[in-house]
């Protein structure tokens, strides 16, 4: 249940991100659309170009979201690992970390979790990893304690 609760949260993140960048490249195109051809051509022609350049990073930005989207929606909550990799819950000793998309800190029944992308550098260390297994990140050292 309680990595239902961290995927649900992944995933209304990644819904909401989703939709502002959407947001954000339908208030472009209306900018572009409303935009005049003014007497000061260069003007005109230096503010196309800035929000053709404002479309490309959104469109970008939208396209590596998908790609999250992607795979968070591949992760299967409802299984239980021995191993860590994408869609584990990793309880250690100094944290848990649910690993499925890097959208960091999230507070749950008053306790804290760290959701991280397994392509971070900490999902890194930790995929792979056992319980009882000892990882060091940042001079810090910590034992997994479970694997859900």
């Amino acid at each position: 249940m309680l990595k239902q609760a961290l995927y649900d949260t992944c995933r209304q993140h990644i819904e909401a991100r989703i939709t502002e960048i959407r947001r954000k490249l339908a208030a472009i195109q209306e900018a572009q659309n409303n935009e005049t051809k003014s007497s000061a051509g260069d003007k005109y022609e230096t503010g196309r170009a800035m929000m053709h350049i404002e479309t490309q990073n959104a469109k970008i930005q939208l396209a590596q979201a998908l790609e999250t989207q992607g795979k968070l929606l591949s992760i299967k909550s409802e299984k239980t690992y021995t191993q860590v990799q994408s869609g584990s819950l990793v309880v250690t000793d100094k944290g848990s970390y649910f690993v499925a998309i890097g959208i960091g800190k999230v507070t749950l029944e008053g306790k804290r979790y760290f959701c991280v992308s397994p392509d971070s550098p900490i999902g890194r260390l930790l995929i792979g990893k056992r319980g009882g297994d000892e990882v060091v990140f940042n001079g810090n050292q910590f034992i997994i304690k479970e694997i859900y």
